[in-house]
């Protein structure tokens, strides 16, 4: 029976057909999965970009070749809606699916940047954000959504109902493997220890053989469904001829494994079934630590871009009043906000005095009195009995729209204490292999019954898996947090800078305090029965 290993596509790592696409990628044949594959690669490849296939840490997302139509974004309404206007040019933020590296950020800026027409481009892996600034006269939006379809990012509003679906799609997805790693473990663990207090060698061999082929199955779904992020990361980086953090793992697991079957099969001494479901188990969790961190990120950022409400009030020419949406309001309309109501546009307040809430906006706790003329910002909250107000700017350029914008645009950025990071765990992982090589040669001469559990042992333990998930997600964990307490960061790399910082000038107490009074102290005074004061 001829049996033949199927090569993987050189652009996403899928299996191939049994007549693959070809082409010729910076001087080397190379296969592809579909034309679509091939296509992606064969234009990075003509704009010089392809160093994406060497930086990379994760391949790119299988490609359909079935053109998708973007042409509705291009509407002049849901331009006004969704983009926002910088001078000639428009600005828009998008999530681009399949974006799971820093290369595949580094790509997508540069692709992005050499269309015509566009100003700027800005893509960061951590948030899977990018902010677009296009010139609408010379380059239509459908046409940069669709050079990054076909590059294998789908783009999608940042607030989008069928974004918000794949997401969850792939939280459920992420939290199974991680349930079937801890269960898989703790299983394995328990094995393992019958095993460990075998230390003598005392237990029958067929009861020993019993422990070490459970312990085989609990372990396979773990390694190979649990383990499968990791597996398919170091395939990709294989593939482009770069090792990373996901090979170490892989290697390191399938190395345990491996061997533990060798010495299943063999009667062999030890097995390591335990180490390999363990750390996967640790590094599966670890990155659902820093998922989590981006999501809560995200979502303190999507609740300010939320703030203002769906529909508002407005009163008609005959004086009545009619409910419209928000993204309906025009400079000049008079709208009417309630007690507890979100005032829906930038505006100057009619009449009568009014309290508005401000402390989404600037951090006042205190309601502020407004009288005629004075300004009422989109995302305060209407504190008196009701206001009616005529709207100076709405859509996208009120104030708070301003502030989601440089939020998300310093969240976009790629902070440069993480690219250190980055290059710092490439370089690492080289090193460390060529290490443990050394360590292997070394005991295989002086001691070959515990050459691979040395091996082994500097692989897992010298991991730079801390180095490059710790820093993204403490630096998006912290972003989020201040975004809680109403910090907003700026720049990417606010956090940093702010270790060098000696002194801080505040221009006043509001953004110090918080909402709520206690009693500090009572002093009483020409009271004779002080009992009974309250």
């Amino acid at each position: 029976m001829d049996v033949r290993v199927r090569p993987a596509c050189f652009h996403c790592g899928e299996s191939t057909a049994a007549d693959p696409a070809t082409r010729r990628i910076a001087d080397v044949e190379q296969v592809f999965c579909c034309n679509g594959c091939a296509a992606a690669a064969e234009w990075i490849s003509s704009a010089n970009l392809a160093d994406y296939y060497r930086l990379r840490s994760s391949a790119g997302s299988r490609i359909d070749a079935a053109a998708t139509d973007f042409s509705a974004w291009d509407r002049a309404k849901f331009l006004d809606q969704q983009a926002r206007r910088v001078g000639s040019a428009l600005e828009i933020t998008l999530l681009a699916q399949g974006m799971r590296c820093a290369a595949c950020a580094w790509l997508i800026d540069r692709a992005l940047r050499a269309e015509r027409g566009v100003q700027d481009a800005s893509a960061n892996a951590i948030t899977g954000r990018v902010i677009v600034r296009w010139n609408p006269d010379q380059v239509a939006l459908s046409s940069l959504l669709g050079r990054l379809s076909r590059l294998g990012y789908r783009p999608w509003l940042a607030s989008g109902e069928a974004h918000e679906a794949a997401l969850r799609q792939a939280r459920h997805r992420d939290l199974m493997r991680l349930g079937v790693a801890g269960l898989g473990a703790m299983q394995a663990m328990m094995f393992a220890e019958a095993l460990y207090f075998d230390s003598n060698g005392d237990m029958a061999l067929a009861t020993r053989d019993f422990f070490r082929w459970i312990t085989f199955l609990v372990a396979t779904p773990v390694v190979f469904y649990s383990g499968w992020p990791f597996l398919q990361g170091m395939m990709r980086e294989l593939l482009g001829r770069r090792l990373g953090m996901d090979s170490l793992v892989a290697g390191s697991t399938l190395l345990a494994y491996g061997a533990s079957l060798v010495e299943t099969l063999r009667g062999g001494p030890q097995v390591w079934y335990d180490a390999a479901v363990m750390f996967v188990l640790l590094l599966l969790f670890a990155r659902t630590l820093e998922q989590r961190a981006r999501r809560i990120a995200s979502a303190r950022v999507d609740a300010l871009a939320k703030a203002r409400p769906a529909m508002a009030m407005r009163e008609t020419a005959l004086g009545g009043q009619e409910e419209i949406p928000v993204q309906d309001l025009k400079a000049g309309d008079i709208v009417r906000v309630i007690s507890a109501e979100t005032v829906p546009a930038d505006c100057r307040v009619l009449d009568a005095a009014s309290t508005f809430d401000e402390s989404l906006l600037n951090g006042e706790s205190t309601p502020v009195l407004r009288h005629p003329g004075e300004p009422a910002l989109a995302g305060s909250i209407c504190a008196g009995e009701s206001a009616r107000l005529v709207v100076d700017r709405s859509g996208s350029e009120t104030r708070i729209s301003e502030m989601t914008r440089l939020v998300e645009r310093a969240q976009a950025e790629r902070p440069a204490l993480a690219a250190v990071a980055d290059r710092v765990a490439s370089v690492f992982a080289v090193v460390l292999v060529g290490c443990a090589g050394l360590v292997y040669a070394w005991w295989r001469i002086h001691d070959p019954s515990r050459a691979l559990e040395v091996t082994l042992a500097v692989l897992v333990v010298s991991c730079p898996c801390a180095l490059s998930l710790a820093i993204p997600a403490a630096l998006t964990a912290a972003q989020g947090h201040l975004a809680g307490i109403g910090v907003l960061t700026l720049s990417a790399n606010a956090l940093s800078t702010l270790a060098r910082v000696d002194t801080i000038v505040f221009d006043k107490t509001g953004t110090l305090t918080r909402p709520g009074r206690s009693i500090v102290r009572m002093d009483v005074c020409a009271v004779e029965a002080p009992q009974f004061l309250l």
